[in-house]
């Protein structure tokens, strides 16, 4: 990606510093530490993957065949999909740790550090470990998160500051439209990200050995031009699940770090509008991108049978696709459907509860949607 793409993070920067915003606990966090911390992290990946042109100069020729990409709105089952699907060997996916350190010099590193930490009894994966619980405790029961838990390829963006996932420390990413359709970049703009997000899925393919590469993005309807310009053959999932439970969920789950660095934001009902935006344009990207992908390269799969036929759906998936299923992933996955189907949510979300009606939030899906249609006719 961008070191720092410029123009998103300069609005961002400025909207901090304005009479709505500007409160000395958001600014010290978030200006002060997440930034900086975001800055120089990124300093330290650019650096090593520079170093992956000289140590393995190989990589940028890696074959990514048909990657398995899953879509859905946020909250409606790409998590729990996807850890199905991770199981079977012949996937490779990012965790966490790989997301945010893209280098295939870092891999061998963190992988040689681990060898050598299980030498002399784990105290590293120790420390990782209560870092997990300290960092990731408040998403317990909603997204089991962690540094070696699979995750989604935003992070691949954030650093940039080119990603919707940038609404957990923004209250305001609604204000910085760009932001959620990155298919909209200026061409130049646009083809360095394309590049660059390849050559991404290029250094992870190349240091996992060359297995089939699978995604999962809840946030990603505006930038699936860019992902099929960097994948021609790739594939799609796409859960379909009631828009108005994903948005009740996303405003629980997406707002609660601000709750902590900006808590005169958490549920005011203007700030919310950033979570039922980044909703809308990724399901509205969905739909109107879906036609570019040919038949036998799409599946939609319905939230609801997922969730109450787990191995049916997958089998699905398999035959759709044409993908091989081995004797002993179609085991792992029945035991798994088995244990999936005893779990039950505790958890219940509603508009109502960030001060909206569901009527508030059909209308606002449906103006966007006829403000959209009348820009392009």
């Amino acid at each position: 990606m961008y070191f720092l793409y410029w123009p998103v993070f300069l609005k961002l920067m400025l909207r901090m510093f304005t009479p709505r915003y500007f409160r000395p606990k958001f600014v010290f966090f978030v200006g002060f530490i997440i930034i900086p911390a975001i800055l120089w992290f990124r300093l330290i990946v650019v650096f090593f993957q520079a170093l992956d042109y000289i140590l393995f100069p190989g990589f940028w020729r890696q074959e990514v065949k048909q990657p398995l990409f899953i879509l859905s709105n946020p909250r409606s089952g790409s998590t729990f999909l996807h850890r199905m699907l991770e199981k079977d060997q012949q996937y490779t996916y990012l965790s966490l740790w790989q997301s945010l350190f893209n280098s295939i010099t870092l891999y061998k590193l963190v992988n040689l550090i681990g060898s050598l930490d299980k030498k002399i009894g784990c105290p590293v994966a120790q420390m990782i470990d209560a870092i997990d619980r300290h960092f990731f405790k408040g998403w317990d029961g909603l997204h089991k998160a962690g540094l070696r838990f699979s995750e989604e390829d935003e992070f691949l963006f954030v650093s940039s500051f080119l990603a919707p996932g940038l609404i957990l420390f923004f209250p305001y990413l609604h204000e910085v439209g760009d932001i959620f359709a990155l298919d909209n970049l200026p061409d130049k703009a646009r083809k360095r990200v394309v590049k660059n997000f390849r050559l991404s899925v290029q250094r992870h393919v190349y240091a996992t050995g060359g297995a089939t590469f699978l995604a999962k993005n809840a946030a990603a309807g505006g930038r699936l031009g860019i992902y099929q310009e960097a994948f021609p053959d790739m594939r799609v999932i796409h859960i379909r699940s009631d828009i108005l439970r994903s948005v009740a969920s996303s405003l629980s789950v997406f707002s609660k770090p601000w709750s902590f660095h900006s808590p005169a934001c958490y549920q005011r009902k203007y700030e919310s509008m950033s979570v039922i935006e980044m909703v809308r344009t990724n399901h509205q990207g969905i739909i109107n991108y879906r036609h570019n992908f040919t038949p036998e390269n799409l599946l939609d799969i319905e939230y609801d049978n997922l969730v109450s036929d787990p191995e049916k759906t997958v089998m699905s998936i398999y035959q759709h696709f044409g993908m091989p299923l081995n004797a002993e992933y179609k085991t792992r996955l029945r035991q798994d459907c088995i244990a999936a189907k005893s779990y039950r949510s505790t958890h219940k979300y509603t508009v109502e509860e960030y001060g909206f009606t569901k009527e508030e939030i059909i209308r606002h899906f449906d103006r966007k949607t006829i403000e959209n249609q009348l820009c392009a006719a």
